[in-house]
């Protein structure tokens, strides 16, 4: 009997010392963040921010009721960042729950003129979330983040499905775009891309309609390039084609396409997952960087209207290795004209050693003058279902 009162009053103890879930919070207490538009006023150099929070309700499957707004948001102004989550106090009737952020959307304005004031704020809040996506528009952003989106209906989730989406299908942008990878190079010279979104059309869709619209094209943001950062500083644009050939010099590209034009007619070739090998070397006092890339190919579409003999393989093998060879040579010198040094070769040089490399190591630039090196090579593994073109004779 002793025994029974010992382990109950044990137990007794040990309920006393739990705490329980004290400081809990209720989700109808929150307003849940899911992406932020930041902007810059060019009169006053105010911030200007747009915060897009969830609905609960909506997102929650529902049936017999009408549609309602997956998500609202809300516009603020301030003289400065800090003073930006006490004016939003004003008019949320929630208290403001930033941990679920999905995505921050920049103007190109604003990513010109330098996001360390972002980056520094933004680093010292203890829930903030180094994974949280960057983009620069070059879309007015308050039609971007007043519109709605087809599919998946919370904004945020649907930048980094369309980040995600893009990376593996078409390689023509990185999931290394986020706050993190943008601050990892803040303090070298190496240059960080970052996605760049447009709404596609005129006007935003900024009722629940769009939904009942089939045309889900218009209205939506859409990857259109990316922006190049030199520090925190924007410094010019990449088309989205360039993309591909940016990401697959750095060693990045999931998947790689081109089209070219073989005996007159469209051919169109992938490769999943290039074999880059990047190696630096000085000659006579000059840098070399050495590229080598190599790609096993599937035959997408073949409009010639030839059998598709080893000779023709071989025809098509060798125009993707000189057109390749060809855009990647332009690209890069484009880069040099301009003076971004989007390989990091600066970086690279500044931790060689040897006697040649410390002479080349006092010249100015010597980045710029380094000579590239490239090497293709590719092979045909895949022609698909067919191996000879229907020709309806």
């Amino acid at each position: 009997m002793r025994h029974i009162k010992a382990k109950i009053i044990l137990i007794g103890v040990c309920l006393f010392c739990t705490t329980g879930c004290w400081d809990k919070v209720e989700i109808n207490q929150l307003a849940i963040g899911e992406v932020v538009g930041a902007d810059l006023d060019p009169n006053t150099h105010k911030q200007i921010v747009y915060y897009q929070i969830v609905n609960p309700e909506a997102v929650a499957s529902q049936k017999g009721v009408g549609i309602k707004s997956p998500v609202y948001t809300y516009k603020v102004q301030a003289s400065s960042i800090g003073e930006v989550a006490l004016r939003a106090a004003n008019f949320l009737p929630r208290k403001l729950f930033p941990d679920q952020y999905q995505a921050e959307i920049f103007t190109e304005r604003y990513a010109r003129q330098g996001l360390n004031p972002f980056l520094n704020f933004y680093e010292r809040q203890y829930s903030r979330s180094s994974n949280l996506y960057v983009f620069i528009t070059d879309s007015p952003l308050d039609d971007v983040m007043m519109t709605y989106l087809p599919l998946e209906r919370l904004p945020g989730r649907y930048l980094r499905s369309l980040l995600e989406n893009q990376s593996k299908s078409t390689g023509r942008v990185s999931m290394k775009s986020r706050v993190k990878d943008l601050i990892e190079n803040m303090e070298s010279s190496v240059l960080t891309v970052m996605p760049m979104v447009s709404l596609s059309g005129s006007k935003p869709l900024i009722t629940t309609d769009r939904y009942e619209q089939m045309n889900a094209y218009q209205g939506s943001l859409i990857l259109s390039g990316g922006a190049v950062f030199k520090h925190d500083k924007m410094i010019g644009k990449l088309e989205l084609k360039q993309m591909a050939y940016y990401l697959l010099m750095k060693g990045e590209s999931e998947v790689f396409f081109e089209t070219l034009r073989v005996n007159g007619r469209k051919v169109e070739l992938q490769a999943t997952k290039p074999k880059v090998n990047k190696h630096m070397y000085i000659v006579s006092g000059q840098p070399v960087w050495k590229v080598d890339i190599n790609f096993r190919l599937i035959l997408r579409n073949n409009e010639q209207n030839l059998d598709l003999t080893l000779e023709n393989l071989t025809e098509i093998r060798d125009a993707f290795n000189s057109i390749v060879q060809e855009k990647i040579s332009d690209f890069y010198q484009d880069a040099v004209r301009k003076k971004w040094d989007l390989f990091g070769l600066e970086n690279k040089i500044k931790y060689k050693r040897g006697k040649e490399w410390e002479v080349a190591k006092k010249q100015k630039n010597a980045w710029n003058q380094t000579r590239l090196q490239l090497s293709i090579k590719s092979n045909v593994t895949d022609i698909g279902e067919i191996i000879n073109p229907y020709k309806g004779e």
